[in-house]
């Protein structure tokens, strides 16, 4: 699933760059910046997802239904115009973080721990 192939996606008009990238257990980062530039800074965005192949043999509590569902370009379009909407413009000089819920229905604040 995670993997660091730099991917072009063109939203509204204007290209995008993003990468996914493993973020622990349970848990993969979406990275998204301007293609025109290629810098600034990217909106991050940690998404659920569990390796099923990971979880097999496991005897330990653990969620019943595994997030599974990958990164695909819908999702990542729809994460563009999320962070636009919370104010993350590719140029600026800050990033934002955000959080994808298990659903990934809802963008949230990422948790202090992420």
């Amino acid at each position: 699933m995670a993997g660091r192939r730099k991917r072009r996606i063109r939203v509204d008009g204007v290209d995008y760059l993003w990468v996914v990238a493993g973020a622990g257990p349970g848990h993969v980062v979406v990275r998204i910046w301007w293609a025109r530039s290629g810098r600034g800074r990217p909106l991050e965005v940690r998404v659920p997802f569990e390796d099923g192949w990971l979880r097999l043999g496991s005897t330990a509590d653990e969620p019943a239904e595994p997030a599974l569902t990958p990164v695909r370009p819908g999702l990542v379009e729809r994460l563009v115009r999320a962070g636009l909407a919370r104010g993350w413009h590719p140029d600026a000089t800050d990033s934002v973080r955000l959080a994808l819920d298990r659903s990934h229905r809802l963008l949230v604040p990422p948790s202090p721990a992420d």
